[in-house]
Order: C-alpha cells, then sequence, then structure tokens
C-alpha cells in the first residue's frame, strides 16, 4: 500500500536519526525545515550537524545506537553506514510499531522521505513508485524552478 501523507505534529515525541554521517545529515535538514524535534545518535556527526547540535537546534546522543533510543520516538531514521545497525535499527522500531525509514534497505522500513520543495506557504512532495528517488528529485526541482526557487 502507498498513502502519501504530511505530518502535522509529532505529538511531542520527536524524531531519531541514528547515524551521523551526510545521509543522516540531509535526514536532520529535512525534519528542522519540517520544525521537527530531532535527536541524533551517533558517535560521529558531519561538521553541520555538529553545528546544530552546539546551537541546540538537534540533541546528538554521541555514542553508538543501544535498546531504548526509540522509548520517545514518533518517526525514525536508521542511516548508518553499517548494514548490521539499520538492520537492528529497523526491528527495533517495527517492534514498537513505529514509522521507520532504512536508508540502505528502504523495503525493510515502512515509509520513504520524498523529495521536497518549499515556496511561501507552499510544501511540494513528490515520490516514485519505481524506487528510484532520482526520478522524484527531478521532477521536484522542475516544479521549484516554476515557483521560482532554485535547490
Amino acid at each position: 500500500m502507498r498513502y502519501p501523507l504530511t505530518m502535522t505534529s509529532l505529538g511531542g515525541r520527536i524524531a531519531v536519526v541514528v547515524g551521523g554521517g551526510i545521509v543522516g545529515e540531509r535526514k536532520v535538514r529535512s525534519l528542522l525545515a519540517g520544525e521537527a524535534p530531532v535527536r541524533l545518535i551517533s558517535p560521529t556527526a558531519t561538521e553541520q550537524i555538529s553545528a546544530w547540535a552546539e546551537s541546540g537546534e538537534i540533541e546528538w546522543r554521541r555514542r553508538r545506537y543501544r535498546e531504548g533510543d526509540l522509548d520517545e520516538a514518533a518517526l525514525v531514521f536508521a542511516a548508518t553506514n553499517v548494514r548490521a545497525v539499520n538492520r537492528e535499527v529497523g526491528a527495533a522500531a517495527h517492534r514498537k510499531r513505529l514509522l521507520v525509514n532504512v536508508a540502505d534497505a528502504p523495503a525493510e522500513g515502512n515509509f520513504h522521505s520524498p523529495a521536497v520543495t518549499r515556496h511561501d506557504d507552499v510544501i511540494v512532495s513528490v515520490s516514485s513508485y519505481t524506487g528510484q528517488p532520482g526520478i522524484a528529485t527531478s521532477a521536484r526541482d522542475r516544479i521549484a524552478a516554476h515557483l521560482g526557487q532554485e535547490q
């Protein structure tokens, strides 16, 4: 089943991103743009993620993922460069009946992130049924150009 939606509130819970690399940074950037509270779990992180943590925009737990890290979560992103960790995070999220995105194995999650552009009071998101995110990104960029915004 595929059903698009826009989240308007996480109900006081947080979005947990496991993995502080480039993929994790993209997930955090998108969550911040949507004004979601973010907790990052990772022993290391990109310079941009470090800056967000230093400014208080996100919470960063500087360690490896462990059981219990998803307890306050509404939304989970498994975005490490270690297959076994992503699998473990995905399985834990499913046990807790959470929405989870597994970056390196989309079929292990229960949602994926669309390509998004924001312009004034409009949010446009584009997804692809083909499992080829480049198609959605290209369409998003064409829409953004039409709205007068570069991506």
